[in-house]
């Protein structure tokens, strides 16, 4: 068997840790987020490296020409598992304006080619206010560059001071749209083998760094959770 999986997730959901729990379990390379423009793919076995840029803007996105030439690679491997979340696939130069169909039939041809996990956070609430506070879009204007309310280096995370972010609906929007475009995705799939985070990182004993108390750190906190409903 070749073995090539790839655990589809949204942002935020807690993949860092499935991703490397499953690569060391399974005894599989693991090629993190191959498909997102902020690693740079070496195309030497697996290794990646982050980059630089503000990922809160739409700039410095991948081309069609990139994105093809990292799934050959990927082809011509073995026994590695890698994480997509589904509308990395078509966010390319070329692509980002498609239909929202279009966008589908990209990610369910690409993602095709491997054996897929699906992720799914239980807590909606604190995976959206995770994503707003790694994005720095709180009233203080930090840089998208700036990363230490989000690390994974347990020395390095830091936590915001009490009412010191606000979500807006924009940002909420967003956020669902790539929920329901993972879902609608993961239809069109036969096959689903579903990992559900809270129970995986239970049932494996797995260390994490917790998340906050949101409830704190956001001003309309309330606000958040009538829009999630």
């Amino acid at each position: 068997m070749n073995n090539k999986y790839c655990l589809v997730c949204t942002p935020r959901s807690g993949s860092f840790y499935v991703l490397k729990h499953l690569s060391k379990t399974m005894n599989l390379d693991n090629g993190k987020e191959w498909f997102g423009r902020m690693k740079k793919v070496h195309y030497d076995g697996l290794k990646t490296s982050p980059l630089t840029i503000d990922y809160t803007v739409h700039e410095d996105l991948i081309t069609n020409f990139e994105r093809s030439k990292r799934l050959i690679h990927l082809k011509n491997n073995k026994n590695f598992i890698i994480k997509c979340m589904p509308l990395q696939l078509s966010h390319t130069v070329e692509d980002k304006d498609l239909s929202y169909a279009k966008k589908l039939d990209i990610a369910y041809r690409i993602l095709s080619n491997f054996d897929l996990f699906w992720l799914h956070n239980k807590n909606k609430i604190s995976q959206f206010c995770f994503r707003v506070v790694a994005e720095e879009t709180s009233r203080k204007g930090y840089s998208g560059t700036n990363r230490e309310f989000s690390d994974y280096n347990k020395k390095k995370r830091g936590i915001p001071e009490p009412n010191s972010f606000t979500a807006t609906k924009e940002s909420f929007d967003r956020f669902m749209h790539i929920e329901e475009f993972t879902k609608d995705l993961k239809k069109m799939f036969s096959s689903k083998n579903d990992i559900i985070y809270e129970d995986y990182i239970e049932d494996n004993d797995i260390k994490i760094i917790n998340n906050p108390e949101y409830k704190n750190i956001f001003t309309n906190y309330e606000e958040i959770e009538k829009w999630m409903g």
